[in-house]
């Protein structure tokens, strides 16, 4: 079986060699590549996907919430959130998943157990907002607050969350015990920090999606702070495994998926 993984830019994702690790651990004759598709080039995506007789890929980053129209059905998971991470394709059928939610919660959960009672506030609007508020929303009793730079980003959003504006959420950055950033910034060689952390409280866990660079700029800066930080490696690990769970219907090695990408960073 082949898979892939679609965004732009894609350079510099590591789900290929996290895959085909877990594929060879497995012992399944399976390959995994990274296909870079431009936002302008999107509207050719069956021919690609076709191209390359792909039983599965995920997507990323521009994609997640432009991909829909192409699919044939979604799950309840990517419909109340407006994206999808994960495409499983099946008799000609396009099948569309959100892995990332579960994803990036599993990891969380490890460093901070006690979601219960935490006042979370999330970074930025879209799709991978979407999932990761949905499924937080799961274990946590106070309402999420998401804060975006532009607020027309919340028109779609039917979840009950707290929408505000950055500079709002900078005034009252001391009262959340996580603040999550799942905008681009800081991504790849960008050094944009999305909020600025000076009303930070010292006791406030700084989580961030993006696990290239392995500490952003606004974990690199929390730290400074003296905050404890968490990146997006177990989000990373953990939506992936998800994904190939989708496709193969099997368990696979998270152990090594997760040692391999580390061995890499």
């Amino acid at each position: 079986m082949k898979y892939a993984v679609i965004g732009h830019p894609i350079d510099h994702s590591l789900s290929p060699v996290m895959h085909n690790a877990n594929f060879t651990a497995l012992k399944q004759d399976s390959s995994y590549e990274a296909i870079d598709i431009p936002e302008h080039h999107l509207h050719s995506i069956k021919e690609i996907i076709s191209d390359k007789s792909l039983s599965g890929f995920n997507v990323t980053i521009p994609h997640k919430e432009s991909i829909i129209p192409f699919l044939d059905e979604i799950d309840e998971q990517s419909k109340t959130v407006g994206a999808v991470n994960t495409v499983k394709i099946e008799n000609g059928k396009w099948i569309g998943y959100n892995t990332d939610g579960i994803g990036y919660v599993s990891g969380l959960k490890q460093v901070y157990p006690d979601l219960k009672n935490a006042s979370i506030l999330i970074l930025g609007a879209g799709g991978a907002s979407k999932g990761i508020a949905n499924e937080l929303s799961k274990f946590v009793d106070s309402k999420l607050t998401i804060a975006n730079r532009s607020m027309h980003r919340f028109e779609h959003w039917s979840m009950d969350v707290h929408k505000i504006s950055l500079n709002e959420a900078e005034s009252n950055l001391a009262t959340f015990d996580i603040v999550i950033n799942t905008t681009p910034a800081g991504m790849n060689q960008n050094k944009d920090i999305v909020i600025n952390l000076e009303q930070l409280d010292v006791r406030t866990l700084v989580s961030d999606i993006v696990y290239v660079p392995f500490k952003t700029p606004i974990l690199k800066m929390a730290e400074a702070k003296g905050n404890p930080i968490h990146n997006g490696l177990d989000m990373f690990v953990y939506q992936g495994a998800e994904s190939f769970k989708i496709w193969t219907n099997t368990m696979p090695d998270i152990q090594i998926m997760k040692d391999t990408v580390l061995k890499h960073l």
